[in-house]
């Protein structure tokens, strides 16, 4: 048996608690413009982590990407039920921070 090879990506698995309002609040809008490197999912976000400019980001947010390279990942997976990781900040609880939260949407749509 012949093995194929393809390449495969690595993904921080983050719980979205750590995600501050302001992060919560750009990621849904990025998400909602068609960013390709923002996804929404129901209980999270999947994001590419890039090593180009982040003075855009939230700084919590460039906290956790600067963070998931240094583990080696590429992308990042924002998961309601994802564990906490000791070495980041908690700042909403895991179901405030989602697509389609009030709290988490401009204007609290």
């Amino acid at each position: 048996m012949s093995m194929i090879s393809y390449p495969l990506r690595v993904f921080f698995d983050c719980s979205t608690a750590h995600l501050s309002e302001a992060s919560s609040t750009y990621l849904n809008v990025h998400a909602d413009q068609g960013d390709e490197l923002v996804a929404a999912t129901p209980y999270g976000w999947f994001i590419w982590v890039g090593e180009g400019d982040r003075d855009h980001l939230p700084a919590d947010l460039v906290g956790i990407t600067q963070y998931a390279r240094r583990l080696g990942a590429e992308y990042i997976l924002f998961d309601r039920d994802a564990p906490e990781d000791e070495a980041l900040a908690t700042f909403l609880d895991r179901a405030t921070a989602l697509p389609g939260s009030r709290r988490a949407r401009p204007g609290g749509e």
